[in-house]
């Protein structure tokens, strides 16, 4: 009998782990996020409108796009630093689109996007990188599941939102690639990714006898920027590039499973 108290002192600590480790699951947070909507506060109210295309997704998809960007949000620790007392940042409604154009651009691949990063750091204008020895406004390091955006760079990607340059954009297409290629993730289709190459190797290897290009010289330093500027263009500015480049722009309608000019068409 003087075992009892220690037996169900530790059944208590081992079942308050097991729950606490549970609560950390994906299916788990899911289910309370369908089931229990009000316990996990979604926050669908704060990003309907970032998102041009939202209202063009069904039902069953506007619900996926608010779990996902509630999961992103709760997983991903979105730090502001550097930041002097003066400046002025709306934080929540940077996170709120950090999480929503995450979402857009990876609401039809799997749900294990972006969960090699865990960190993104959000810095007030370029910095210097220890890393590369240089000066940047964007920054995807996958061994330590970190990205950093210089604040400055990310706001004009959204003032100037039919250029096809967006760093938030560009520096999360680097985070997908990376998670594909060399994180083991299997986030795209490998026979639409291996059609994807063929087109862009095409496209690289034109590009040196080309004076003007659709995309900017930037896309041209190797395969991985390649993609990083053809993922902006494609969210960015859909019209242009079906026109511009038809079989390249169908390759990322396949590798990313949506049609970006369908459903960036206002209702």
């Amino acid at each position: 009998m003087e075992f009892l108290p220690i037996t169900f002192f530790i059944s208590f600590i081992v079942s308050g782990l097991l729950w606490k480790a549970m609560r950390e699951q994906r299916w788990f947070k899911k289910i309370l996020f369908y089931k229990f909507p009000k316990y996990l506060r979604p926050i669908s109210y704060q990003h309907r409108f970032i998102n041009l295309y939202y209202n063009r997704l069904t039902n069953e998809e506007r619900k996926k796009f608010e779990w996902r960007a509630y999961y992103f949000l709760d997983t991903t620790d979105i730090t502001f630093k550097n930041f002097s007392p003066t400046d002025i940042v709306n934080i929540n409604s940077v996170r709120y689109l950090i999480a929503s154009v995450a979402t857009q651009m990876t609401l039809f691949l799997p749900e294990d996007c972006f969960d090699a990063f865990h960190k993104m750091i959000i810095v007030p204008d370029k910095y210097y990188s220890k890393q590369t020895g240089r000066f940047h406004f964007g920054e995807t390091n996958p061994g330590k599941g970190v990205i950093i955006l210089a604040y400055s760079n990310l706001t004009r990607g959204f003032e100037q939102a039919k250029d096809g340059v967006n760093l938030l954009m560009h520096e999360l297409a680097h985070a997908i690639w990376l998670e594909h290629h060399q994180l083991g993730y299997h986030l795209f289709d490998e026979m639409e990714l291996e059609k994807y190459k063929q087109l862009a190797y095409k496209e690289m290897l034109l590009a040196e006898n080309e004076t003007h290009h659709f995309f900017r010289k930037y896309a041209f330093a190797n395969e991985e920027e390649f993609f990083a500027v053809a993922t902006e263009n494609f969210f960015e500015r859909p019209s242009d590039f079906k026109l511009a480049q038809p079989e390249l722009y169908q390759a990322m309608v396949n590798l990313f499973n949506q049609d970006t000019l369908h459903l960036q068409t206002k209702l």
